[in-house]
């Protein structure tokens, strides 16, 4: 997948593959978050230390990572860099034998788990005859019942169907999975593009679950490389421990504007209130254009930035056309891996929304073949 990605994200006049918003440059990020605060946010970005920040992340930010997650409190948060470190770490303290996974998946929550010696036990997702996601629920929880996994990595919002589910469903995927004594870990990367309003999406965290999580998809600044884990701060110590033979601290830079932008998200919202605003202008003109057409299939996300879209023609020939038009998406079969996944959906591509409305819209004028 990183390979594809790589090979296309510098060079593709309409790069659909990423599966976040166009990233800000350090300026535009100040700019907008500003309006939230009484001081100069650059002036005190020059005056931060280059020293290592504290083992588990700045205390503040750890208060703001808390306040997202009702029961917490900082001592259950640890900030790492990225959800993908803070997912590694888990994951080795946890030492899975078995891990259910939703699937499709981003590869990091089933590579993970087999390096550390754990088999996968699929929860499929399935597209009707329409091109949308379907979610088993019931199916799901008899699996969870019958295979006794010990952890269940629930990504949510779904990479990449773009599928969110209710407070109903959600409590019983999670019932289901405790009921044989699996650890319910919340993969919630997106919950920030989870609601048709500005705010955050539902969170399976409690007592004795975990989540990891960031913003950095969601508001264009992937580059920040935050992330954390909310869960038993036992378990969070000892995460800790072996993060510093990894990276140590998180970049002390990083860790202010994620705070700041915290701030502004807990405050005004000046900021993220306009990427929400793209993201609906999107999806509306992603519907519009399905309806409008009859090459592709599929539907606009419920929650997070990348849905699936399936030609209704060859996809190897689609492929082609598309880049030679300048459109890049992802090709789903980089999420296949032999025999968990091969069989359980037809050819097709992970399309991305986080283009700026322009030129998404203009990427979809080209796209119909």
């Amino acid at each position: 997948m990183e390979n594809w990605l790589e090979s296309h994200r510098f060079s593709a006049r309409f790069n659909a593959g990423e599966s976040g918003h166009v990233p800000h440059t350090l300026g535009a990020f100040l700019e907008g978050l500003q309006a939230d605060f009484p001081f100069s946010l650059k002036e005190t970005l020059l005056e931060e230390s280059l020293q290592d920040a504290p083992n588990m992340g700045l205390w503040e930010l750890r208060e703001r990572v808390a306040a997202l997650h009702p029961g917490a409190c900082p001592e259950n948060v640890l900030i790492t860099t990225g959800t993908s470190e803070a997912l590694l770490l888990l994951l080795r303290q946890l030492k899975p034998r078995k891990v259910a996974v939703l699937v499709p998946a981003f590869q990091l929550l089933t590579e993970i788990p087999r390096s550390l010696g754990a088999s996968i036990v699929p929860l499929p997702v399935h597209w009707d005859e329409k091109g949308h996601p379907v979610a088993d629920i019931a199916g799901w929880c008899a699996l969870l019942k019958t295979e006794n996994p010990d952890v269940f990595l629930l990504n949510h919002p779904h990479n990449p169907s773009g599928l969110v589910f209710n407070d109903s469903e959600l409590k019983e995927l999670c019932a289901a999975a405790e009921s044989v004594g699996c650890v319910v870990v919340g993969d919630e990367h997106y919950r920030f593009l989870s609601e048709p309003t500005p705010r955050l999406g539902r969170t399976v965290y409690s007592s004795g679950r975990f989540v990891t999580g960031s913003f950095i998809k969601c508001t264009g600044t992937p580059g920040l490389r935050i992330g954390w884990c909310v869960g038993d701060p036992r378990v969070l110590e000892h995460m800790q421990s072996e993060k510093n033979y990894l990276t140590h601290t998180v970049n002390p830079l990083s860790q202010r504007l994620a705070l700041w932008f915290l701030q502004s998200y807990q405050g005004k919202n000046s900021f993220f209130s306009i990427q929400h605003g793209i993201w609906l202008e999107n999806r509306d003109a992603f519907s519009k254009w399905l309806l409008s057409q009859n090459q592709w299939k599929g539907c606009a996300p419920a929650g997070g930035l990348v849905t699936c879209l399936f030609p209704k023609s060859d996809e190897l020939q689609q492929m082609h056309q598309l880049l030679e038009r300048g459109v890049f998406l992802l090709p789903l079969s980089t999420f296949m891996e032999s025999s968990l996944t091969d069989l359980w959906y037809g050819d097709g591509f992970r399309l991305g929304l986080g283009l700026p409305p322009t030129q998404f819209a203009k990427m979809l004028s080209v796209m119909v073949l």
